[in-house]
């Protein structure tokens, strides 16, 4: 969030090596089918990034691009590299861009395979 302009800011980071995986859902509803797609990604513990992963509360603090990135509910999650400079993730729906938005994660950097999962929709 901007002070000054009290706006959301969006700061771009590529996260390469992360499993990406859509589950396209329909429903049959008393006004006919109702699709969803809800999303889930794997984010390796050592992911390919030149940023590093900070906790939230730590994130919030930052006020210029940070050199670290975080996941929070609400962020938004584009696959593939994305050069697009946004102010909204309508930007990127005008665009035809897939993308989800954070909806829940946790932290599973513990036992054999330690990575972050992320849910979207």
């Amino acid at each position: 969030m901007n002070k000054e302009t009290r706006l959301g800011e969006w700061y771009r980071t590529v996260l390469q090596g992360v499993h990406f995986y859509v589950d396209h859902k329909v429903n049959v509803g008393d006004n006919g089918l109702n699709g969803a797609d809800v999303y889930k990604l794997r984010i390796p513990e050592k992911v390919n990034c030149q940023k590093s992963y900070v906790p939230e509360n730590e994130f919030i603090s930052v006020e210029e691009e940070p050199d670290s990135w975080t996941l929070q509910k609400g962020d938004v999650i584009v696959y593939g590299i994305c050069e697009l400079e946004i102010e909204k993730p309508a930007d990127l729906k005008k665009q035809g861009i897939s993308y989800c938005t954070v909806t829940s994660w946790s932290d599973n950097r513990f036992g054999g395979l330690p990575h972050w999962r992320v849910g979207g929709a």
